[in-house]
């Protein structure tokens, strides 16, 4: 990764929750690994609002910027007591959240959120603000579900355009990590009432497909990272599904923001969907910046 790529911020979101706290960590760790500075954001906003208060200058505004800017300080001391060599900057903004921090994704490298925040409820698997930035961050997106470090990293691979930058990526971050990385590509086959009359012919030629793609993928990068242990896995069932049941025993899991479904100009897929809310470890949506700024990668 070059020196210039590197200058581009880490951002990850502040909130003083647990998966802030997670989601902090991670990401002190990760601009550690890439050698990038690390801005630390938290958006303010009154959380209530008086009959009489002058706006800007209401009790409950000067309270609601205290907080943030202590919750920053905070944050920001306890990084540079464990890395002190990061360059860390923070952020205090007014506004909503999600767009707080999609505002600092366009220039970061990556954009890092705990699961959940402070809001919602205990059964959420994926709070509001997670979900809205997943879902439109110009940026590649990290959601921190544990501070795992043990295990592969994993990445899902399904033969669309974007598979390559998706594998790239993901052979960076194992190689950060000097982990193995599982490969990982699902076979699935729509039933017999959907149309497929015979299913394991439809099955053997899924397969062989499925097995040409990731040959190809790899042999196009293996001299790259040819000290990194690469398994390929060809599993039977439905992506999200696949994905999902693998991420128990990884630390990371890497899919592209959408595969080759969906339609054009489409933000977040189904598949990537679904796997950040069901996902077990933390998960990386890996998105193409061509159009906004130069990949990350």
């Amino acid at each position: 990764m070059s020196a210039e790529v590197d200058q581009q911020p880490i951002v990850v979101g502040v909130d003083g929750s647990v998966g802030s706290r997670a989601a902090l960590g991670w990401a002190a760790d990760e601009a550690t690994r890439r050698r990038a500075p690390l801005e630390l954001v938290h958006s303010w906003r009154p959380m209530y609002r008086a009959p009489h208060d002058v706006a800007g200058d209401s009790e409950a505004e000067l309270v609601a910027r205290d907080h943030g800017a202590w919750l920053l300080a905070a944050a920001a001391g306890s990084v540079k007591a464990s890395a002190p060599q990061l360059v860390v900057t923070t952020s205090l903004l007014r506004g909503r959240p999600s767009a707080v921090l999609l505002d600092a994704a366009a220039k970061a490298q990556l954009l890092v959120v705990g699961a959940r925040g402070v809001g919602g409820y205990a059964g959420l698997s994926l709070g509001s603000v997670s979900l809205h930035v997943v879902s439109h961050s110009p940026s590649s997106v990290v959601v921190v579900r544990s501070a795992r470090e043990v295990g592969p990293v994993i990445v899902g691979i399904d033969g669309s355009t974007e598979s390559k930058a998706v594998l790239r990526v993901a052979l960076d971050e194992a190689r950060l990590r000097n982990s193995p990385l599982i490969a990982m590509c699902a076979l699935f086959v729509h039933s017999r009432a959907e149309g497929v009359l015979d299913r394991e012919r439809a099955f053997a030629a899924a397969q062989a497909n499925a097995n040409y793609s990731l040959e190809q993928l790899l042999h196009g990068v293996s001299n790259e990272y040819d000290a990194i242990e690469i398994t390929q896995s060809l599993p039977i069932g439905y992506p999200a599904e696949v994905l999902a049941n693998a991420s128990m025993g990884a630390q990371l899991l890497i899919v592209g923001s959408h595969g080759g479904g969906g339609f054009a100009g489409m933000k977040l897929g189904s598949i990537a969907h679904a796997v950040v809310h069901n996902a077990h470890c933390t998960v990386m949506i890996v998105r193409d910046q061509s159009s906004t700024h130069s990949s990350t990668h």
